[in-house]
């Protein structure tokens, strides 16, 4: 009997040691399984930050890609619209008008400066103006020296030139220098004979738009049909003739403004008076004190073809620098 019992527990050992070792059989197989899918689970994941950081990266090249594509389109196109649209010379000039662009600067209007000179009180700028104003050019010989004079002191006037001098073949050089070096083109008739534009002293409307005209064409063979000025002054001055009034309206109906002065050098003046420098200086500063010594807007009468102007130049510009005065030009 205790032989049998003890073949009983015998087996029964037996049989818990097997199902023992099929659980930890089964635990393992489990845990291996396990193991496997995290390993798995941990390489796509990998895997797909791998791809996100390439479509990232991609995603960048594509965006640099395109903003350099744009950037160069952007090149192009300023390049192309530079090619289309070439660069002004400011010393070119400007259509239309009696001066080049750049001296738009120192241009004042000469309907407004003649009415300054004739009404001070109608001036309300804070700066003294000066413009210095030659009339009857060019000169073959004078004009140069007057305009390296202006060039030199770094300032500029205003030419009233003569139809039939600029019709000479040695104007053309120096009507495209004046225009340049940023001085203004005004008219100053044809002719500059007193007797046809103004018979028995008084101003003729048909004479005088018919010179205008001819001055106006004989400029235009030297600076092109581009030109176009509406600075005039009459041969003598406009307080010098009768019935002009039919005349200035006449002129303002094609945008054309006369100007006079309020100081001259005197160099055209009768054969009594002086011609020397001194003369030409002693003059403006008579001409000055009647204006209290500093008005606020001078115009200066000078001429390019008179040797008394052209030596008092330098000094005459002197002046007006030590008073102060901007320099400028009609337009």
């Amino acid at each position: 009997m205790s032989n049998l019992n003890y073949k009983k527990r015998k087996n029964h050992s037996y049989i818990r040691l097997i199902i023992i070792i099929a659980v930890v059989i089964a635990a393992l197989l489990i845990a291996i399984k396990f193991v496997q899918s995290f390993n798995s689970d941990k390489k796509i994941s990998k895997n797909d930050t791998k791809i996100e950081t390439n479509v990232s990266k991609n995603g960048e090249n594509d965006k640099t890609k395109a903003d350099d594509s744009s950037d160069s389109q952007d090149s192009d196109a300023a390049d192309e619209k530079s090619k289309e649209e070439p660069q002004i010379d400011p010393t070119s000039q400007k259509p239309g008008t009696s001066h080049n662009y750049e001296a738009e600067a120192w241009a004042y209007s000469c309907k407004d400066v003649n009415n300054w000179i004739l009404n001070p009180s109608t001036y309300t700028g804070t700066d003294k103006l000066v413009f210095l104003t030659f009339d009857d050019g060019p000169s073959s010989s004078l004009t140069p020296i007057v305009l390296d004079t202006l060039k030199n002191y770094g300032v500029h006037g205003t030419f009233f030139i003569v139809g039939r001098s600029a019709d000479q073949d040695y104007a053309k050089p120096l009507l495209e220098r004046e225009m340049k070096e940023g001085h203004a083109v005004g008219l100053h008739s044809y002719t500059h004979e007193y007797s046809n534009l103004y018979p028995n002293r008084v101003g003729s409307v048909e004479n005088v738009l018919a010179e205008i005209d001819q001055n106006m064409k004989a400029i235009r063979k030297s600076l092109g049909e581009d030109f176009k000025t509406t600075i005039f002054r009459y041969p003598g001055g406009h307080m010098s003739w009768k019935g002009l009034s039919p005349v200035d309206e006449a002129l303002a109906q094609q945008n054309i403004y006369n100007i006079d002065w309020n100081v001259l050098t005197g160099d055209a003046e009768a054969k009594g008076s002086r011609r020397d420098l001194q003369g030409a200086l002693d003059n403006i500063k008579e001409d000055m004190a009647m204006y209290g010594g500093s008005p606020k807007v001078v115009v200066v009468l000078m001429h390019d073809i008179k040797q008394k102007s052209v030596d008092a130049l330098p000094q005459i510009i002197e002046y007006y620098n030590s008073l102060g005065y901007k320099f400028g030009i009609l337009s």
